[in-house]
């Protein structure tokens, strides 16, 4: 595809990202195509294992100590994956095996072939039987051998049949906006579901929409998600709201958090007195997302349930998606 535009200085139109020649290094169209350097590389006639696992940026057997895989949990039962893959050009049969049989492959072996990318394995758990370590072991027929550890966290307290609301997983717990436990109205006021809106399945706003501002929790509809922590201490949320202006002047764009029986905490989406052609960073970073993203730090103790509560202070919030992040 090309593509074309044109500006005008020096006293003529120029032309650029039209032209059928290669090699601009200026705003000027070049006069003749200028290739760029190629170099070809030439990978070794032997077959040698790589392998890479979900979560990390490096690769094995270069790098030192096991490779570690995300943790999985008898809650969720996360798939996992390992990437094996081929460092040079003959092709090369590999065998995979797990320390434990309710640790579930994918696949036990098979061939990469010496001009394919990757093999991948993904890692589950049907049950989870253990809260020790395990291990996966990716060997090359003949060559080299990883050994790749796997978390597993399976508490007696609680259990998946037992579990009655949300779960900690991986140091955080991701709510949609529209996985609710309680949707609490305010006399005619309430959240609503606004469906196929937003970068999850759906999302949740006021209506109606000319409702007055309110302190909560006086007067305010809220949000309510139940949710089982394991380390609460100092958290911070992550709401994902669409993207606004301020368009009440006298007034910020605000809606309240607050966990268990603590005081809602206001959080302002758009400031008061906001003004986006200023070329604030802020307004930039939501129009190249298409929505905004805003923060609260909270304070919790116990180990236990614990309900996120979400309040509102203004109209015309939007609210997406919950992150709240447990510190990892």
């Amino acid at each position: 595809m090309q593509y074309y535009n044109e500006t005008f200085a020096g006293g003529k139109w120029n032309h650029f990202m039209d032209q059928v020649h290669i090699g601009y290094t200026i705003w000027q169209d070049p006069k003749q195509n200028v290739m760029p350097r190629v170099t070809k590389i030439e990978l070794p006639q032997a077959a040698t294992l790589g392998l890479s696992v979900e979560g990390s940026a490096s690769s094995w057997p270069d790098s030192t100590g096991n490779p570690v895989l995300p943790q999985i949990d008898c809650f969720n039962r996360q798939r996992r994956y390992i990437d094996v893959f081929n460092r040079d050009a003959e092709s090369f049969r590999f065998t995979a095996a797990s320390s434990a049989p309710w640790i579930l492959l994918s696949a036990s072996q098979g061939i990469i072939e010496r001009k394919s990318a990757s093999g991948l394995i993904s890692i589950g758990a049907k049950r989870l039987k253990a809260t020790e370590m395990q291990l996966v072991n990716i060997s090359r027929q003949g060559g080299e051998s990883v050994d790749i550890n796997v978390p597993v966290f399976n508490p007696t307290e609680i259990t998946r049949a037992s579990l009655s609301g949300f779960v900690e997983s991986d140091g955080l717990r991701i709510h949609r906006g529209r996985a609710l436990y309680k949707n609490i109205p305010a006399g005619q006021v309430r959240w609503d579901r606004i469906q196929d809106y937003g970068r999850t399945l759906s999302a949740m706003t006021i209506v109606p929409m000319t409702a007055r501002s309110v302190t909560p929790p006086k007067h305010s509809p809220s949000l309510e998600y139940r949710m089982y922590l394991f380390n609460p201490q100092k958290v911070t949320v992550h709401a994902t709201v669409a993207p606004t202006l301020n368009f009440a002047p006298e007034r910020g764009l605000r809606y309240a958090i607050s966990f268990d029986d603590q005081p809602p905490q206001v959080v302002t989406v758009v400031p008061k007195g906001f003004d986006a052609r200023n070329g604030n960073r802020e307004w930039e970073e939501s129009v190249r997302n298409a929505c905004r993203v805003v923060q609260s730090t909270h304070t919790l103790s116990g180990r236990g349930y614990h309900t996120l509560k979400v309040w509102m202070v203004d109209p015309a919030v939007v609210l997406q998606k919950i992150v709240v992040d447990l510190g990892d």
